[in-house]
């Protein structure tokens, strides 16, 4: 009777033992998904592969950032701040070659995009790092511009602000 109860009890421990090790695994799986889902997310919430790649010409920053970031109403859509429309059709005249009513830091004020000169283009500058006396960063929302928009302005810029 006792080696039937032992047998009996070594067969419940090694079902036990399995099942314990099978929930391991599976625990371990879905820790994996979550944390693969969870990188792959872009910089702005939506699910997939990497950041979206924008085309250094200004229809693609049209699109992808001005579009998207720049043109609410109380923004530089209908609200027009600061006397600048980045709506399409009207961003590369607001733009290029313009002087900035912002910058307050260099005299004679720099332009909004300075062709060939991101650096020294008040566009560039004021989503990157404002002074103090250039006007506030942009965008205004507390959500700075994803690296990879960054750079598409900036390529833009140093390609000489085409009007593509």
């Amino acid at each position: 009777m006792c080696k039937f109860l032992l047998c009996e009890a070594a067969s419940i421990l090694k079902i036990d033992f399995i099942v314990l090790e099978f929930m391991r695994i599976a625990m371990l799986l879905c820790a994996a998904l979550f944390c693969m889902g969870f990188l792959s997310c872009g910089s702005n919430g939506k699910s997939g592969s990497s950041p979206q790649i924008i085309e250094p010409k200004l229809s693609s920053i049209q699109k992808e950032i001005f579009d998207e970031s720049c043109n609410a109403p109380s923004c530089h859509g209908s609200g027009k701040k600061g006397s600048l429309s980045l709506v399409a059709g009207n961003s590369f005249a607001q733009l290029v070659g313009v002087r900035s009513t912002s910058d307050k830091k260099n005299i004679p004020p720099y332009l909004r995009v300075n062709p060939g000169s991101p650096d020294s283009s008040i566009l560039l500058i004021k989503i990157v790092a404002p002074d103090t006396n250039q006007g506030e960063a942009m965008p205004k929302a507390n959500d700075k511009l994803p690296q990879n928009s960054v750079d598409a302005i900036r390529q833009w810029i140093l390609s000489g602000a085409p009007n593509n």
